[in-house]
């Protein structure tokens, strides 16, 4: 059986390897996080302040971090963002308080924010624009690949075991990634002074109407993301759901997201994105709300796979709109102020979901949509 194209690339290959192992590590641990702070008697408020400080940390760092690759390579902040969850990951196995859970929290958005803007500034790198879109459908797909081993994994292992060896064998695999990282992308995608003119690029390169546009849809995009950072675990723990169970809901996205991502890879390629971007958010707004309406958990599951499904469309066409309308000379600034932008949205929903929690299991799906 022939190697997708895009597999052919082998920088590209390398990225995706990494990013594979990532989502592994993330989703052997993130569908428990919050039920083992609950478990040590954190607060209902106090998970709302772990979810939001995680994703405040991205908002306040991502823009610094990208533009940083920009000026020193991306191979040096991907290693340190792995290194650096690494250390978060195994922190929660001690974590006893709130103050400890939302302190990792933070460190665990530093890590993020190294990584993400460096690692989609670096797709960029090595793609050409007419198959950025692939490319990031393939990226997505290989993190969606871990994360569909990962949480049902976690779920498997955290019956006989408990919860938090879950925490040691994430920060073996983040280390590992880590040091995988400095000797693979070394010498990949951008370098330290590459295309350096000594002409300063001003702000207003990052603020033009088709970047704000990109920007404005990655803040809606990134609700979802917050609203499983937040309630998602706990809904489903409050609706009946077993720890598998849980572990598969994390799953389902990414069964589908691999599944279709040649065909929504090539999709986001084609024609006008925009119109594909419009059809797919409004299905993922009746989505978003079903969640809340159907309190049935193989249903439930069941609506995760169409999610994934439309979002091998959406993820990769508003990834390679943004890339192809960057400035190459500020790759990373640009995707670290998208990264910002989206992770702003997503840390209101981690915060205001829980507040509507409160008041009812539906609300914050409501508002989400």
């Amino acid at each position: 059986m022939p190697m997708p194209a895009m597999m052919r690339d082998p920088a590209l290959r390398m990225i995706l390897i990494l990013a594979a192992l990532s989502g592994g590590a993330f989703g052997l641990t993130i569908p428990f996080l919050t039920l083992v702070a609950r478990e040590r008697g954190v607060s209902l408020g106090a998970i709302g302040v772990m979810a939001s400080s995680y994703l405040i940390a991205q908002t306040v760092l991502q823009l610094p971090f990208g533009s940083l690759s920009d000026r020193i390579g991306r191979t040096t902040p991907i290693a340190a963002g792995f290194a650096v969850e690494a250390v978060a990951s195994l922190g929660f196995v001690f974590a006893n308080s709130a103050t400890t859970f939302i302190a990792l929290r933070v460190l665990q958005g530093v890590s993020l924010a190294l990584i993400m803007p460096a690692l989609r500034a670096l797709v960029a790198d090595v793609t050409p624009v007419n198959r950025r879109g692939q490319a990031y459908a393939w990226l997505f797909a290989s993190f969606s690949g871990g994360m569909l081993l990962g949480p049902p994994l976690g779920g498997f292992l955290a019956a006989p075991l408990g919860r938090s060896p879950l925490f040691i064998v994430a920060a073996v695999i983040n280390l590992a990634v880590a040091i995988i990282a400095l000797g693979w992308l070394r010498g990949i995608g951008r370098q330290p002074g590459q295309h350096d003119s000594g002409v300063r690029v001003p702000t207003s390169a990052i603020f033009t109407s088709a970047l704000i546009g990109a920007f404005i849809m990655g803040f809606g995009a990134r609700i979802l993301e917050g609203m499983f950072a937040g309630v998602w675990s706990i809904y489903l723990d409050d609706i009946g759901a077993s720890d598998v169970q849980i572990g598969l809901s994390f799953a389902t996205w990414s069964i589908a997201f691999m599944l279709f991502t040649p065909i929504g890879g090539r999709l986001a390629d084609r024609g006008f994105r925009w119109r594909k971007l419009l059809i797919g958010n409004l299905v993922m707004a009746a989505l978003i709300i079903s969640y809340g309406v159907i309190q049935v958990v193989p249903v439930i599951l069941a609506i995760g796979l169409i999610e994934g499904a439309v979002a091998t469309v959406t993820v990769p066409a508003l990834d390679a709109y943004l890339a192809s309308v960057a400035d190459p000379r500020i790759q990373g600034r640009i995707q670290g102020t998208y990264a910002t932008i989206g992770t702003a949205g997503a840390a209101v929903s981690a915060f205001l979901g829980t507040v509507l929690y409160k008041h009812s299991q539906l609300l914050p799906f409501l508002v989400a949509g």
